[in-house]
């Protein structure tokens, strides 16, 4: 009988450990960044200055998700007349994703 009990109890343990949103943290702005930034080629973007607007945007705080989410959008609107004809669009995606991830990950949803 011990055995079983240990055995269930192993079981929990495993199975809330895996649960998601138990142990995962929010992204931080570190994180943002160090995902944001890609290393630059031949040819491709520099991602310094559409991350570093982005980051921008991120490090005052936001009322709650819809509003962080708005920022996202207006940042990637203000960037996109000048990023698509640079070859910098698929790194404003990037972005701008990763601004939206980091908005739903601290304010929910």
């Amino acid at each position: 009988m011990p055995l079983a009990a240990l055995c269930t109890a192993l079981m929990v343990i495993l199975l809330t450990s895996c649960t998601p949103g138990r142990s995962a943290r929010p992204m931080t702005l570190e994180h943002f960044e160090n995902f944001c930034q890609v290393f630059p080629t031949p040819n491709s973007c520099d991602s310094t200055t559409i991350c570093g607007d982005f980051a921008n945007v991120l490090s005052s705080p936001a009322p709650g998700l819809d509003d962080c989410l708005a920022r996202c959008r207006r940042t990637k609107n203000h960037l996109q007349p000048s990023n698509i004809i640079n070859n910098c669009g698929a790194t404003l995606s990037r972005a701008s994703d990763l601004c939206a991830q980091f908005c739903r990950q601290n304010y929910g949803q």
